[in-house]
């Protein structure tokens, strides 16, 4: 359970609420912020108004480059969020934010896949993160085989995997919507395995990739394993992430529905369309 312990704590958590209650996810700016809020209970413990030079000395700690994004967005939406509650703050100009450079994801070949994955299935026992030599392989297939946001596949509670059906329930990803996401005949052998398998180590589990009873796994954890397989796999797709392997999904797909002879420009096919939903 994170908890804010600086005078800024009640106004964080409002905002998360405030933003959960639109429909993000807390997850978008929970660890910048209790990075912030870590630093204001270390170096400035009575202060409870987001000045500019509170706001730009955290986004400098630690770098540098001046006004990382990640950090001055995080602050920026803050300082946005308590002026609209009412309160008296400084919110970061965007013109100080620097622009984030447009980047192609990575396209895995087949040979780079096939490495990748024989990577995941040559993880070795590790005391530190038990388990990991089975998860990773049925994890990262299936974030690949169904287009699964990491997240998604990483929360995935086991009552929502329908092995019977082969269906995946995703609840309140994206903007709080729910999608059902059908599941390959192969995949859903693999997650069968699998989940016979986690029964045994841990019975009645609540969530299918179960880190320890009742938590899953944490996204650093598993954004840290794909590189470890990444560089297992020779280093390939240098700068990408797990989010590579849904975009490689969706670019699948487009390719599939063009040999198929599929009219990409009719409306809907692809504009307003969940990929995952094929």
């Amino acid at each position: 359970m994170i908890s804010f312990t600086s005078a800024f704590a009640p106004q964080i958590e409002a905002m998360l609420n405030w933003r959960e209650s639109l429909g993000y996810s807390r997850t978008t700016w929970i660890y910048p912020l209790l990075s912030f809020d870590r630093f204001c209970t270390a170096r400035h413990p009575g202060e409870a108004i987001l000045t500019r030079d509170l706001a730009t000395e955290w986004c400098r700690e630690g770098t540098r480059v001046d006004y990382p994004a990640y950090k001055a967005h995080a602050i920026r939406a803050f300082g946005t969020y308590l002026r609209l509650a009412g309160a008296d703050a400084f919110v970061l100009p965007a013109e100080w934010i620097s622009p984030r450079s447009p980047k192609l994801p990575h396209l895995f070949t087949d040979d780079e896949l096939t490495a990748f994955f024989a990577a995941t299935d040559c993880v070795p026992h590790s005391a530190l993160s038990p388990f990991r030599e089975y998860t990773l392989p049925v994890l990262f297939r299936l974030i690949l085989g169904c287009g699964l946001r990491p997240q998604e596949a990483r929360l995935l509670r086991r009552e929502e995997v329908s092995l019977d059906s082969a269906i995946l329930t995703i609840e309140r990803s994206k903007r709080n919507k729910d999608r059902r996401v059908p599941v390959g005949d192969d995949l859903t052998g693999l997650l069968e395995r699998f989940d016979q398998l986690a029964e045994l180590r841990a019975p009645g589990r609540e969530y299918f990739f179960e880190q320890r009873p009742g938590k899953p796994y944490p996204g650093r954890w598993v954004w840290a394993s794909y590189q470890r397989c990444r560089v297992l796999a020779g280093g390939i797709a240098p700068g990408s992430s797990p989010y590579t392997l849904r975009h490689n999904y969706a670019t699948r797909t487009l390719t599939k529905w063009i040999e198929q002879g599929r009219d990409l420009n009719r409306p809907g096919i692809v504009g307003g369309h969940d990929l995952t939903e094929e």
